[in-house]
């Protein structure tokens, strides 16, 4: 049987379904320090230079760190009083405590999808707030996402969980016990659905809850949750990991990535992944046997070794080497101006140019790693990547924009140029993004070309 490994602190061996075959002593954990409390949280996510952490609780509780580790509570939580009225149509009984948030950037807003239920029941929703800013947020109540109608059969709508794939398209997951865990394709300019939901794994009221699917590779993982949640100490909860070359699945070969227990840490769960500065970090919730069972956050390091995910809580938090995902405006040094689709065309084959500053979502790009240290980059506007123009690799060929297909001409790799700077090098041709006859004017094009050091292949990535 093929077994997978945790490595240290929590170094055992496990075979499918959580058997526990060999046991290894823990070693020293990143230390969480602040306000640890945590219970179903969210996929951590960065807004400028601050960490969210939002998590079960009355109105949706949330934390920010600046350095990961360090987390401290908001004075608010995002429904200080009352909640949306849809709410008590969609779930009688409702009482305030939100399940489970998920967190995403999307078109200039942040977006938190939220799950209201009751305890045992499928008598659940799935609804969706929007706020241009984390840090000062002014949150918009969308309402209903996804809803189940308490049949033993539903998927039970709880447990949302939000995937950007690497041609920027946007998933959400969710389910608990009853019909299994589902999946089906958000728009990204209303945050509500495309398309139907899909069953993608489970049913018939096994044991399973609480997934998030991120893309390594070629692979896309399922990460997904066992046993009892909820009852601190003695919590059954632990999180498995399969794997599939379809963000629809069939997800395959199950297997354990966090038991039920690791020294202190019981009863994991809800895992999501931030990807930081070239770095892959893992969140959950744990029950802490060292404080009565109280539920805090654990942050993990995850590597990749064999096709399969491995984490650690023996690390330090630093660079990696590479750009933590997220949106970019990308600004040309020796101009100032920035990298814009032509006229905020959204046409196949709109060419690139440079342009002053604007609001508009033509000057944003979403930065998506691969996961084999290249990115690509897709425009917030068009829902396009980055392309050189019919695959040349000839110096002074254009540069457009064209749907996601994943070859090379629309794969870049970022290189440090100094002084925050970097050069945006495609995969393809091995040429580098230049600002043609280093103009400085609006409207000056883009395209490719061999490196010369000049300012006008230096490009600064301001995070939104």
């Amino acid at each position: 049987m093929q077994q997978h490994n945790i490595r240290p602190p929590a170094c055992w061996r496990f075979g499918l379904l959580g058997l526990l075959s060999v046991f290894c002593a823990a070693v020293q954990a990143v230390t969480i320090t602040g306000v640890p409390n945590s219970h179903d949280p969210a996929g951590l996510i960065k807004d400028g230079d601050t960490y969210f952490h939002f998590t079960t609780g009355q109105g949706i509780w949330y934390s920010t760190s600046t350095n990961l580790t360090h987390w401290s509570a908001t004075s608010s939580p995002v429904f200080p009083s009352g909640w949306p009225a849809w709410i008590n149509t969609a779930v009688p009984g409702f009482t305030g405590a939100f399940w489970a948030p998920d967190v995403i950037q999307m078109k200039g807003y942040y977006y938190l999808y939220y799950s209201v239920s009751t305890f045992g029941s499928s008598r659940s929703a799935i609804g969706v707030a929007r706020t241009v800013s984390l840090k000062n947020p002014n949150w918009q109540d969308l309402g209903m996402v996804v809803s189940s109608s308490g049949a033993s059969t539903d998927i039970n709508a709880i447990d949302p969980a939000l995937f950007r794939d690497h041609d920027g398209r946007i998933y959400l997951s969710y389910g608990s016990f009853f019909g299994g865990l589902g999946l089906v394709e958000i728009n990204p300019a209303t945050g509500k659905t495309l398309g139907n939901v899909q069953q993608i794994y489970g049913g018939n009221h096994q044991s399973i809850e609480a997934p998030y699917i991120s893309r390594q590779g070629n692979y896309y993982y399922l990460y997904l949750n066992r046993g009892a949640c909820c009852q601190g100490s003695n919590s059954s909860y632990y999180i498995q990991v399969a794997r599939s070359t379809s963000v629809w699945g069939p997800y395959q070969e199950e297997r354990s990535l966090l038991p039920n227990q690791s020294g202190n840490y019981k009863g994991p769960g809800h895992i999501g992944v931030l990807k930081d500065s070239g770095c892959q970090y893992v969140s959950t919730h744990y029950y802490d046997l060292n404080d009565g069972g109280n539920a805090k956050l654990d942050l993990l390091k995850m590597s990749f070794s064999t096709g399969w995910p491995s984490l650690t809580r023996n690390f330090t938090v630093a660079s990696c080497g590479g750009v933590s995902e997220g949106t970019y405006r990308i600004k040309a040094r020796h101009s100032g101006k920035y990298l814009s689709v032509d006229n905020a065309s959204a046409a196949h084959g709109a060419m690139i140019e440079q342009y002053s500053l604007s609001s508009g979502l033509h000057q944003q790009w979403q930065l998506i790693s691969l996961g084999d240290g290249s990115y690509s980059l897709i425009n917030s506007h068009s829902g396009q990547a980055l392309d050189v123009w019919e695959l040349s690799t000839a110096a002074g060929a254009s540069i457009a924009q064209w749907p996601y297909w994943g070859g090379a001409g629309q794969r870049w790799l970022l290189e440090d140029a100094g002084n925050g700077y970097s050069r945006i090098r495609s995969v393809l041709s091995n040429q580098v993004l230049d600002v043609s006859g280093a103009s400085t004017a609006n409207d000056a094009k883009v395209l490719q070309w061999t490196v010369t050091g000049g300012t006008n292949q230096q490009w600064l990535l301001e995070r939104l």
